[in-house]
């Protein structure tokens, strides 16, 4: 089995999907969308009634944002309102992850274009005016294809579960990638590497530094970046774990738990101290990308998506699914489970212990990049200590799910990710964590082997010299 095929075969699983998903959810940005909006009811004669048509790209100039709308505006000498079907042209100052993706440099209104001078007082006098603009804006309307009505209308108590369920498919998506990783290496060793989050951290870090590299060289669009982004990530993080499986956990895996508990610890420790030096220990933020959102349910209570949500759970999914098939059909996938069964006589077959072991460690490490990427680019946020509470709460997940079981740490991810949004929505969100965390107690002493594991193979495992 060739280590560097398979590493380039599984990070082609993992980014195809995200690529697909960012080239087709490509759209105007949030804050470039209601920025131009926003311009509307200061362009126009006072009493104006405006509907918004349609607000789209410019194919003429990327970075620009067109705004359709009807206008009847109202004529002193005349019985009815005067309709008119016009058009603005916004220009920003970049796209996607450029920082300038927010600052507006130029407006074409009906009547031409603003001077700088105009330009700069509609800036300084209205746009930051959030009162004013908000008031403002109360009298726009907009047409139903501008503004879909949604699948259906809700009440509020129902729309605000919906919204929680919709926000739980992001935390759920990290925690499965991330209790996959633990249960790869732990059903192929029996041994648990506390470093996963740690991992994770290294690809939040990895990704941002690809998107400043994607940025130098001239990419400024999702549908490049992100990918250039992940496949850095993927390859940083995955060199790390394999170094990781080979250097460490081979050597320590044959002298007992302890040891290799001990180990790991001290992996995450150096981890975290290692990127404290090298990064600082300021946190790093990239600006929101893709978040437009997209209305689900009307009602009293609205609920709604935004791409970035639908690219990261629909990505994750297909990943996901891809990985336990190629675990289930592949040559690695059956060197794995029959040196998970039974490692002396997966030997004697001829299978390589430290190839299969590395690539495990390299496949591992891949799916917590990829669950870095999710952090980066939904929350925005990235510090060189975040990996110890994801890391135990992935953890959780994989023990709930039943460890060393595959299927059941995606469905201990989906689960707790469920948990903690719901938590956090209908009670007290500071005591978030001290409840999953209590749900892992519990889960040890009632359940041990977890949803999926069974009792004896826990034992197996853990009596494993």
């Amino acid at each position: 089995m060739n280590i560097g095929g398979f590493a380039v075969r599984a990070a082609v699983v993992l980014v195809l999907p995200i690529w697909i998903g960012v080239a087709a959810c490509a759209d105007v940005e949030a804050v470039q969308r209601r920025t131009c909006e926003s311009l509307l009811p200061v362009i126009e004669p006072a009493g104006t009634r405006i509907t918004i048509q349609k607000t789209e790209p410019d194919p003429r100039r990327t970075g620009n944002v067109r705004v359709f709308y009807h206008a009847e505006r109202p004529d002193p000498d005349a019985v009815s309102p005067d309709p008119v079907d016009a058009a603005i042209t916004c220009a920003f100052g970049g796209s996607g992850f450029e920082a300038g993706k927010a600052d507006l440099i130029g407006l074409e209104t009906p009547d031409g274009v603003l001077s700088e001078i105009r330009l700069q007082m509609l800036k300084r006098f209205w746009l930051s005016d959030l009162g004013a603009v908000s008031e403002a804006m109360r009298q726009v309307e907009w047409a139903p294809e501008a503004r879909p009505a949604g699948l259906l209308a809700v009440s509020g108590a129902h729309g605000f579960l919906l919204q929680q369920l919709v926000n739980a498919g992001a935390p759920s998506a990290l925690y499965a990638l991330l209790a996959l990783a633990y249960s790869l290496v732990y059903g192929l060793l029996g041994r648990i590497n506390l470093a996963f989050g740690d991992l994770a951290m290294l690809g939040a870090y990895a990704t941002v530094l690809g998107i400043a590299g994607g940025l130098t060289l001239g990419a400024g669009a999702p549908g490049l970046l992100l990918p250039f982004a992940l496949l850095f990530a993927i390859s940083v993080t995955a060199a790390w774990s394999g170094a990781i499986g080979l250097g460490i956990f081979r050597p320590l895996a044959a002298r007992g738990a302890q040891p290799l508990l001990v180990a790991t610890i001290g992996v995450s420790l150096a981890l975290q101290e290692f990127v404290g030096r090298v990064q600082g220990v300021k946190e790093r933020w990239l600006p929101p990308i893709l978040n437009e959102p997209h209305l689900l349910f009307g009602g009293a209570y609205e609920v709604v998506v935004t791409t970035m949500q639908m690219l990261v759970v629909g990505g994750v999914s297909v990943a996901v699914v891809l990985v336990l098939v190629g675990m289930r059909r592949s040559r690695f996938g059956r060197d794995w489970r029959a040196m998970a069964d039974d490692a002396a006589m997966a030997a004697l077959l001829g299978v390589d212990r430290d190839r299969t072991l590395t690539a495990t460690f390299q496949l591992a490490g891949a799916l917590a990049a990829v669950a870095g990427v999710v952090i980066t680019t939904l929350y925005g946020g990235t510090s060189f200590h975040m990996g110890t509470i994801i890391g135990l709460k992935a953890l959780v997940a994989a023990i709930v799910g039943g460890i060393g079981s595959l299927p059941g740490a995606v469905l201990g991810g989906l689960l707790i990710g469920l948990a903690e949004t719901l938590w956090s929505a209908y009670h007290p969100i500071v005591w978030r964590d001290a409840v999953i965390m209590m749900l892992l107690v519990v889960f040890l002493v009632l359940r041990p082997e977890g949803l999926f594991g069974t009792r004896a193979a826990l034992e197996e495992k853990g009596a494993r010299p």
